[in-house]
């Protein structure tokens, strides 16, 4: 889903499209062996990223389709300037 990607992935020195989301799958299973019930959590694997990108990398997607693709109207509601004007966006200048 392009949705979640944007709020969940970015880019690293290895990987254009990072995902930063985790899975933990819990499973029952009968005496038998068979399966009983399923659990899935997701969860976000690294918090850090918001704060702080090594040189070469970028913060989640999202930051920067909303700083170049927000309408006038939207940046101004949500108080946004350009990718360079934001600390967040801009400290690893891997802007691309």
């Amino acid at each position: 889903n392009p949705i979640t990607k944007a709020f969940g992935n970015a880019k690293t020195q290895r990987n254009d499209n990072s995902s930063r989301f985790g899975k933990f799958l819990k499973m029952t299973m009968d005496r038998s062996g068979r399966i009983r019930s399923g659990h899935m959590d997701h969860y976000l694997l690294e918090k850090s990223r918001v704060t702080h990108q090594a040189s070469g990398e970028r913060n989640y997607h999202v930051l920067y389709q909303l700083c170049c693709g927000a309408d006038a109207e939207l940046r101004k509601r949500l108080h946004l300037k350009s990718v360079t004007e934001h600390r967040f966006t801009s400290q690893s200048e891997c802007l691309e």
